[in-house]
This record gives C-alpha cells, structure tokens and sequence, in this order.
C-alpha cells in the first residue's frame, strides 16, 4: 500500500519505487523460502513462522486495523492471481506443506 508521507517524490516516482521495492522484496523472500528448503526445515513450519513474524509487524506498523486488513487482503489476492497464472516456486512432490 503506497502511502504519501512528504512531497519528497513526485506521484509518478514514488509508484515506481514502490513497484521496485514490491518486486525486491518478492525476490528476497524467494531466496529466503528456497534457503528454508536447502536447510531442511519443515516447510509448515518454516512458513508458519515466516508468516506469524511478517502478519505481527504489519499488525504493528499499520495505523490501524482497517489499513492492515486491506493490505493483507491485497496480498491475498495477488498471491491467488499468481497461483492462477505462473508457477513461482516449484514444491518438491514429496513436500508436504501442512
């Protein structure tokens, strides 16, 4: 969710470093959810864990529950749109994630 704190960019930018910062912020997380897997944890576990941490902090910085149920919402619904459309990460067949 693209907030405006400042007239420190213009519209046009700060969109852009949003989607950038979006994009960067996937891809780490995707380094980081197939380091779970060369570790050898238990993907629901793994997962579990990950989501509880990620969940308590947009909990805590959002200004308050409206603002954090929409974003989560958004990203529920990119995540099904992706599911859709794209195989982002291949789970091994013999994984089971809960």
């Amino acid at each position: 969710m693209l907030k405006k704190h400042s007239n420190e960019f213009y519209k046009e930018d700060a969109q852009e470093q949003a989607e950038d910062d979006f994009f960067s912020a996937a891809h780490t997380t995707v380094d980081m959810l197939e380091q779970f897997h060369r570790d050898g944890l238990n993907p629901g576990a793994a997962i579990g864990g990950s989501l509880t941490q990620i969940l308590t902090y947009l909990i805590d910085v959002s200004p308050d529950s409206a603002s954090a149920m929409a974003l989560l919402s958004s990203c529920l619904s990119n995540a099904a749109y992706q599911t859709e459309t794209q195989d982002l990460i291949p789970c091994p067949e013999e994984t089971s994630i809960h």
